[in-house]
């Protein structure tokens, strides 16, 4: 673990509204038993260990920790929480504090085409995590209008917003592609067949 940064982080995070109760955590692991991340997507990840690295101010790997950008704020851990901490508030407040600070989301996020969006709110709509919010702003060739806008910050890349879009404006950046997929889909088939 690197040595504290910031020795008043731990005061930082809790003066964001919704991690207040903070330093209440007795580290019992029960909001890690109840994550579905941690049980279906990704096995280190651990909102017991960002909340003790919080509490003791290592600033660093708290923002480097994948449990930072991996929490979707479902709340299966806050009724379970012994202590009635705000867990994904808490790893909210250490997200904000990343972002202040000039970090970005180290995942894939969705990305708006803004030459080719047309606001119809399709995306901002069935987005499940409320990361997309339609905005007025300057785009090149097109002056000022209404386009919709990520918020890196709450972006789970689910792909909603982008099988929502019917002008094909918002996407994820992935190592793949539909015609990818289906010739590797056809390949299987043939292969099966023979």
């Amino acid at each position: 673990m690197n040595l504290p940064v910031n020795t008043n982080f731990a005061e930082q995070v809790k003066a964001i509204p919704g991690a207040e109760k903070l330093m209440m955590c007795f580290s019992c692991g029960t909001c890690t038993s109840k994550c579905m991340i941690q049980e279906k997507l990704e096995p280190n990840y651990n909102p017991r260990r960002l909340i003790r690295e919080t509490v003791f101010n290592f600033e660093e790997t708290a923002f480097t920790d994948e449990t930072t950008w991996l929490c979707t704020a479902c709340d299966l851990c806050y009724p379970a929480c012994p202590q009635k901490i705000h867990i994904s508030a808490v790893i909210t407040a250490v997200k904000q504090l990343a972002f202040e600070q000039g970090r970005q989301n180290p995942n894939q996020t969705a990305k708006v085409v803004e030459a080719t969006c047309v606001a119809c709110g399709l995306c901002e709509s069935v987005c499940p995590y409320q990361a997309i919010k339609l905005v007025e702003k300057k785009v090149p060739f097109r002056g000022m209008i209404t386009v919709a806008s990520v918020d890196q910050g709450k972006c789970m890349a689910c792909g909603m917003c982008t099988a929502a879009c019917r002008s094909d404006s918002i996407r994820l950046n992935q190592d793949f592609n539909d015609n990818e997929i289906l010739g590797s889909l056809w390949g299987w088939l043939e292969s099966e067949a023979a």
